[in-house]
């Protein structure tokens, strides 16, 4: 129905076959989220599991090797379905990182898990707070504060 409204916009008439729209390559990602237990150290707290980034920036594809290796580590430990990542050593993240951390807590949702974010920069915080994720994310200076916060959701 849609194409009948766009050909009688374009004054064609709707009788007509539909035009063949060229053939787009294929958008297939390059290198598939990998594990990559170098990039985070993960520790269990109160049956959350705490994942404290080691790298300093968090771009494009490490940002999906980082929720890999996360859903890794959460599939290893069947009990735990709170994740809290500690992002003290994140200087720097852009908009794919967000986005991770976006597809992240989905992932989690549907295990009726929670994902808090622990120690962002000021300017990360600010980040948050632009992009309204930390009305999504909670954002908290301190992991036990954290684990609070994923106890008492549970």
């Amino acid at each position: 129905m849609f194409d009948k409204l766009i050909g009688k916009w374009r004054g064609d008439s709707h009788e007509q076959q539909p035009r063949q729209m060229p053939q787009r390559p294929s958008i297939a990602m390059p290198n598939p989220p990998q594990v990559r237990p170098e990039m985070v150290n993960f520790d269990i707290v109160d049956g959350a599991l705490v994942t404290t980034v080691l790298q300093s920036k968090l771009l494009g594809p490490d940002s999906a090797d980082l929720v890999e290796t996360i859903l890794a580590e959460l599939e290893a430990c069947e009990q735990v379905q709170h994740v809290i990542v500690d992002l003290e050593n994140i200087e720097m993240m852009d908009s794919s990182a967000l986005g991770m951390l976006v597809f992240l807590n989905n992932r989690l949702q549907l295990i009726e898990g929670r994902l808090v974010i622990v120690n962002a920069a000021v300017t990360l915080e600010q980040m948050f707070r632009i992009t309204q994720l930390d009305r999504m994310l909670p954002v908290c200076r301190d992991v036990m504060k954290a684990v609070a916060i994923v106890n008492r959701a549970a």
